[in-house]
């Protein structure tokens, strides 16, 4: 189940770990990776957001309408993420932003399970330029070019791409809902 808050804070911590500062193709295609990683792991996304491919690789999609909307200016006082967040246009790149860490969240929604998947992306694609992460992106098997559109990813095209069996796929699509419906009754 998608939280801004949560996603407010795992982008931050990822900010964090790269002198606050990401182009934002970049940050995309990390924060994909990073749910990815935790989907190889523990059969769950950290995000909880819907997955697009798109032109340049695949995307949380409520992230990216979050994030779009910093690079637009429209301020919105039910999106947290601008009292911390900013983008800028890049130095380097016309029409390019990055995005900006302005003042440092809690991270009290992010496990140390969690604060390890945004480490170990960070680490693992800090010399990629937003050019060669993108094209990497484009190699996973799940990702289909949408020709100038979009495709939905489901979750267990992701599963399925990284090597679960239907069983796994099972298990988890029970447990989200399990999940959800928790989440209904106690009001979420």
């Amino acid at each position: 189940m998608f939280e801004i808050k949560k996603m407010l804070q795992v982008i931050a911590y990822l900010l964090s770990l790269n002198n606050g500062k990401m182009n934002f193709l970049k940050l995309m295609k990390e924060l994909y990776l990073i749910d990815r990683e935790s989907i190889a792991e523990r059969d769950t996304s950290i995000s909880g957001d819907v997955y697009f491919s798109l032109p340049h690789g695949p995307v949380l999609s409520a992230t990216k309408n979050l994030l779009d909307d910093l690079k637009l200016g429209k301020t919105d006082r039910h999106n947290p993420l601008n009292d911390f967040l900013d983008a800028e246009k890049s130095n380097r790149y016309n029409n390019i932003y990055d995005i900006v860490l302005k003042k440092v969240p809690e991270y009290d929604l992010l496990s140390e399970k969690d604060k390890e998947y945004i480490e170990k992306i960070s680490k693992q694609f800090k010399d990629y330029s937003p050019k060669k992460i993108k094209e990497y992106t484009h190699e996973l098997p799940e990702w289909t070019d949408p020709n100038g559109s979009n495709i939905k990813i489901r979750f267990q095209d992701i599963m399925r791409a990284l090597g679960k069996s239907e069983d796994e796929i099972l298990t988890a699509k029970q447990e989200y809902e399990q999940i959800i419906n928790l989440s209904r009754y106690i009001g979420v």
